[in-house]
């Protein structure tokens, strides 16, 4: 869950490593307080009846007994199964799983003011976002997803049977999105096809104006040294900031642009030819990687012809290995969750028989990160795009090569199957012993 302005006080604070900097320049300002409305005890109780975090269904009760607490008068209804609050008043589905995880990686103390910010961002429904353009406008923002959340609630929804988010959604590189928000005084409420189309503006329009209005509320730019940057107005706006491409272009950086959004509230820019911002940001971002349960996407991107494109440094970099250890590391994740849930959609739809291949990856003595598939012979298979591929059949390994290479040799074979994220190769045959051959063996 996200949150919005008003609800958010204090100074900005910016915390950084003394291994990394010994200073960082930042701008503060100060906002009013605002008095939460306190769940009743018996509620917290709950939660605070044990020492270890609440079991899903403590959480789920938790909640519901907070929305009931503060007014919330509709149905609620708690699917166990598949862990999520069902809104039947409102066709509205809440899923807990991330909420949860990020509940309980928190310390003790802190659970019972998250949920009630959880409770509060669960109350406020559509009918809050205004009917006319020129009363929105102004409360527009930009909102930043890991584009597999969507992709996986497609997935979901095909296996229910259920009706997938309609959301305008913008690619920002290949493993992020963009999207409107309307921010609210406790939380975001999202801005769907038909509210555009009510409002009689384009999707382009109302991002220029979400952006305009969030670099207006930007409070702070952090610096490490001179070309390192940083967004940190603690707004849980800062991810959307890689989109104030005017800003960053403004940045003195030794290269071109390069930006992480590591999370929703942080978002770093350096540039591609400069090794110790590169060292900062990956430091960062693997520090964020182990503290944060919502992370978005841990890849680099580059500012080229005002879009973000994935980028990589050269393999001869120094930094390359770190780099390459997170894109495997965050690829082999989603293609987990994907193998996951087409193999369930398979059983249950029986729509495609393809083997869905796992993408693995290894780490050699040299260092060297290294990702490959297999591909069997007489097996129809949705191969993962991995670094190598392996072909091998009853007698073992009879080829293996660099993904380029086995494509160019047998690339008629190897078809992108449609529709899927992360992209799969669909093969139904296997190349016969002169392409084998040609293919050779290389070792990982």
């Amino acid at each position: 869950m996200c949150f919005g302005q008003s609800q958010r006080v204090g100074a900005i604070r910016v915390q950084a490593c003394k291994t990394l900097c010994s200073q960082i320049e930042f701008l503060t300002c100060s906002r009013p307080s605002i008095q939460p409305i306190l769940l009743a005890p018996t509620v917290m109780g709950i939660l605070d009846k044990f020492f270890g975090p609440p079991s899903k269904k403590q959480f789920a009760k938790a909640l519901i007994g907070g929305l009931r607490r503060i007014g919330d008068t509709g149905t609620i209804i708690y699917d166990a199964e598949n862990f999520r609050l069902l809104r039947t008043d409102r066709e509205h589905v809440t899923n807990l799983s991330n909420i949860y995880q990020e509940h309980c990686s928190l310390p003790r103390s802190e659970r019972r003011s998250h949920l009630l910010r959880l409770v509060h961002s669960l109350l406020i429904d559509h009918e809050s976002i205004p009917d006319d353009f020129s009363q929105a406008r102004s409360n527009l923002r930009p909102k930043i997803w890991l584009r597999s959340m969507f992709v996986n609630m497609e997935l979901e929804a095909k296996l229910k049977g259920s009706k997938a988010i309609d959301l305008p959604l913008y690619p920002i590189g290949e493993h992020l999105y963009s999207s409107l928000v309307y921010d609210l005084p406790t939380s975001m409420a999202s801005i769907s096809h038909e509210t555009l189309e009510n409002w009689g503006v384009s999707y382009y329009e109302a991002m220029e104006c979400a952006c305009q209005n969030l670099d207006e509320s930007t409070i702070a730019w952090g610096k490490i040294g001179d070309n390192f940057h940083s967004a940190v107005s603690g707004d849980n706006y800062d991810s959307s900031r890689v989109l104030l491409l005017d800003r960053i272009r403004s940045f003195d950086v030794i290269g071109n642009p390069v930006a992480m959004v590591a999370q929703r509230d942080a978002m770093y820019v350096t540039g591609s030819d400069d090794e110790s911002g590169l060292g900062i940001m990956l430091a960062l971002t693997e520090k964020t990687l182990a503290e944060e349960p919502r992370p978005l996407s841990p890849l680099p991107m580059q500012l080229v012809e005002g879009e973000w494109v994935d980028w990589m440094p050269e393999r001869d970099h120094p930094l390359y290995p770190k780099f390459a250890l997170l894109e495997t590391n965050f690829l082999g994740g989603l293609y987990a969750e994907q193998k996951e849930l087409l193999n369930a959609v398979n059983e249950q739809t029986s729509e495609d028989d393809a083997f869905v291949a796992s993408f693995s990856g290894l780490q050699n003595d040299a260092g060297d990160v290294k990702s490959y598939c297999v591909w069997g012979a007489g097996v129809h298979t949705l191969l993962p795009k991995t670094q190598y591929i392996m072909l091998s059949t009853e007698n073992g390994l009879v080829a293996s090569g660099k993904w380029d290479t086995v494509q160019r040799h047998v690339g008629d074979l190897m078809r992108p199957a449609k529709g899927l994220y992360p992209i799969r190769y669909r093969v139904r045959e296997f190349p016969s012993q002169q392409q084998l051959a040609d293919i050779g063996k290389v070792d990982l």
